[in-house]
């Protein structure tokens, strides 16, 4: 018994260790700032191996006193994110929500845009989800009210994002952190395994981060869990942080360039860009 209790408490401040190591690296990283515009700081930095033992390629968007609007693809139709926010006239934006992959097109989650419902909730078979059927991939919605942001919490009531009091909703997930606290994030290898991966997250200020890490490249990226994802909002300040679509759909746009590597086209490079079904925006 004093042997295991031993054991438990060496691993434990070899965690805490591994965690504190991580997070002064994350600060001391080469980072590189660029004022796009008032309100608007991009940020980028390689890890060389330092950072979760992994090679890692972050893009930060903060964003204060700018709305952020939820828009998506022409109807069973898919395109870039840098297309849409060339068409929506955007400083910036990042991909979006699940979406489907094949025809018919379209959001596998909630979608509402303008105050007009685009879809709904979609479990794994394809059918609309309703009370005892969220995935963690639902767990919570990013909403816009007026000029401000929310990160919201799915509650046990049926159909929840639908009583959301926002002109544009978009669920997604796994949801990070609320209030300030960490969420209990399940361990599926949707989670556990690296990819590519693309949050949004608030701060108390109300300022708004976007961040796509970069994966699936050896050597350059290797792409987060959504724990190591979880660690990096909290180190950026983050109060509220909700996860969304990544892997080959993660893009950042700024100024009508793509800034991270988007990796279809299996290069570490801007090329790989996939065509998905919806984005958010900041508006000049």
């Amino acid at each position: 018994m004093k042997k295991s209790i031993i054991m438990a408490l060496s691993m434990l401040v070899a965690f805490c260790a591994n965690a504190q190591n991580d997070s002064s690296a994350f600060f001391a990283g080469n980072w590189s700032s660029e004022k796009i515009c008032d309100g608007i700081t991009l940020r980028q930095c390689a890890f060389n191996g330092n950072l979760f033992n992994s090679d890692q390629y972050v893009s930060v968007l903060e964003i204060s006193g700018r709305k952020t609007d939820i828009v998506e693809a022409p109807e069973e139709s898919l395109v870039k994110t840098s297309q849409m926010a060339q068409e929506e006239n955007a400083i910036v934006a990042v991909n979006g929500g699940f979406f489907k992959m094949r025809k018919p097109f379209g959001s596998v989650m909630f979608l509402r845009i303008d105050g007009q419902d685009k879809a709904p909730n979609k479990d794994d078979t394809g059918s609309s989800t309703g009370f005892g059927k969220r995935s963690t991939r639902q767990s919570g919605a990013v909403a816009v009210y007026g000029d401000e942001l929310f990160i919201v919490k799915a509650d046990a009531v049926k159909d929840w994002e639908r009583y959301i009091q926002a002109e544009d909703v978009l669920t997604s997930g796994p949801l990070m952190i609320v209030d300030g606290k960490d969420e209990v994030i399940p361990a599926v290898s949707f989670n556990t395994y690296r990819h590519p991966r693309t949050a949004v997250g608030k701060k108390d200020d109300g300022t708004v981060v976007y961040i796509v890490v970069d994966g699936r490249s050896k050597g350059n990226a290797a792409g987060m869990s959504i724990t190591e994802l979880q660690s990096v909002m909290r180190w950026l300040g983050c109060k509220d942080a909700l996860n969304l679509d990544g892997g080959g759909s993660s893009a950042m746009v700024v100024e009508g360039k793509v800034v991270n590597h988007t990796c279809d086209n299996g290069k570490f490079d801007n090329q790989g860009e996939r065509k998905v079904s919806n984005a958010l925006i900041v508006r000049r």
